[in-house]
């Protein structure tokens, strides 16, 4: 038996043992959890079931425990960085879907890189602070820009990185400092970042230069727009034309900004003219770049007329 269904038999009797209110694993495909479902754990107290969630990045993953009415899944954007940092971003976004509350203890299984390679058994309390990526996750048109970006980072079949970027939210000032290269294509029509059945036409039109507009709704405004915010910004050395465009166009507006590169498939993440943090295509694994107080949709932020 490997590492990771080691771990997983062991979590079910340490959660039994201390009373647990959850079992939370990282997973990529549920493979490494088969214990957790042979011999799911029993709570000490009378009456207690210790729920068992699973966290994955993977769309196929959570469809298929979606299913399972012993099965608690949370579907994450990204990976956080390093076992703890993986755990602290799990339970956020538990918390955010109610999955969690303030004060449950848990027996989590992670490990330090792709999910399914479990290494590492924690017990940790949920204090209702758990800060790790809520900007992302607590936004599901920002989560599904940056899932969209990522298939688009990790390439075409010919292995080359699509790059391209999408302006999401304060979309009169955006379109108001921006203007069509082509034709708008998706003008007259209703395309939903958040419809998965729609990416493979937006996936389609991010192969043309310009970015995409979209509304706080989700809806696709424009594709194959200039952004022209005249905004000076300060951003690493190295980035684009896209990036520098995307990063003055967070600063001229509330809108949030991610990109793709075109050379390495890197997504970034830009808030008010800021970049806040860098997602590898493959390992899915954010870095968190620079902290800007405050959530995407803060009250008191006014852009510039």
């Amino acid at each position: 038996m490997g590492v990771p269904k080691a771990l997983a038999e062991v979590a079910v009797r340490l959660a039994s043992e201390i009373n647990a209110d959850a079992i939370l694993a990282l997973t990529e495909t549920g493979k490494n959890c088969d214990p957790l479902f042979r011999n799911p754990p029993i709570g000490r107290s009378p009456g207690k079931k210790i729920k068992l969630v699973l966290a994955t990045t993977s769309h196929k993953t959570y469809q298929k425990f979606s299913t399972n009415p012993a099965v608690r899944p949370i579907k994450l954007a990204a990976r956080a960085q390093g076992r703890f940092g993986q755990a602290n971003h799990a339970m956020a976004c538990g918390l955010q879907k109610g999955i969690f509350r303030p004060g449950d203890r848990l027996v989590c299984l992670v490990g330090d890189g792709f999910a399914d390679n479990v290494d590492a058994l924690m017990v940790l309390r949920v204090s209702g602070y758990e800060p790790a990526m809520e900007n992302v996750e607590s936004d599901p048109i920002l989560a599904a820009a940056v899932e969209i970006a990522l298939e688009l980072g990790r390439g075409r079949p010919d292995g080359k990185s699509v790059g391209t970027a999408f302006v999401i939210g304060s979309s009169k000032a955006v379109l108001r400092r921006s203007y069509q290269l082509m034709i708008n294509p998706f003008r007259g029509y209703s395309v939903n970042i958040k419809d998965r059945r729609q990416w493979g036409l937006i996936k389609k039109y991010a192969t043309f230069d310009g970015a995409f507009v979209v509304g706080d709704d989700g809806l696709i405004l424009a594709a194959e727009r200039y952004l022209n915010a005249n905004v000076k910004v300060d951003i690493p050395r190295g980035l684009g034309t896209r990036h520098l465009a995307v990063a003055a166009m967070t600063a001229a507006t509330r809108a949030k900004g991610v990109t793709v590169s075109g050379e390495d498939g890197a997504v970034r993440l830009f808030k008010r003219g800021k970049l806040v943090a860098r997602i590898d295509p493959h390992s899915e694994v954010l870095e968190r770049l620079r902290e800007v107080s405050g959530p995407f949709d803060v009250k008191d932020f006014r852009p510039k007329d």
